[in-house]
């Protein structure tokens, strides 16, 4: 089922949503997203999903951050498989 602007990429990770998402993070869970969305670009799916694992625990989220980083890290998942 395709829906939203981005139209149907169901297994690509948009890395630019999720960085602008975090612009306004505090400093070390911003430079958090934006260590995952380089490996996320480098292809170390793996490293990524561990770093987005652990901002998505650590608190301090707004619901549309939340809502994008559960949504990457679930493209992330399929792209290890």
């Amino acid at each position: 089922m395709c829906s939203g602007p981005g139209g149907c990429s169901n297994r690509e990770v948009e890395t630019g949503k999720l960085q602008s998402a975090f612009q306004s993070a505090e400093p070390a869970i911003r430079a958090e997203v934006d260590s995952s969305v380089k490996d996320i670009k480098a292809g170390d799916y793996s490293g990524a999903l561990g770093v987005m694992q652990h901002v998505a625990f650590a608190g301090k989220l707004t619901a549309d951050q939340r809502l994008i980083l559960h949504d990457s890290i679930k493209k992330v998942r399929a792209r290890i498989k």
